[in-house]
């Protein structure tokens, strides 16, 4: 999950400060939460996922599997 909302910073051309900033959270935070140093909790990944207009949804299973 990190790498994608990593890349669509960079798709977006948005700093860690532009991310925390939308979705109002305090920079040095993004950016533990993008390195790794601090996990990210569902109401935190939802609030980064509504800053990037994105959406999570669960895969579907194929068939024989």
């Amino acid at each position: 999950m990190r790498q994608i909302i990593r890349d669509e910073m960079q798709r977006r051309q948005w700093s860690q400060s532009e991310l925390a900033r939308r979705c109002g959270l305090l920079r040095h935070r993004v950016c533990e939460y993008l390195n790794g140093k601090r996990d990210i909790y569902a109401e935190t990944l939802v609030r980064i996922l509504d800053a990037l207009e994105l959406e999570v949804r669960p895969r579907r299973r194929r068939k024989g599997r």
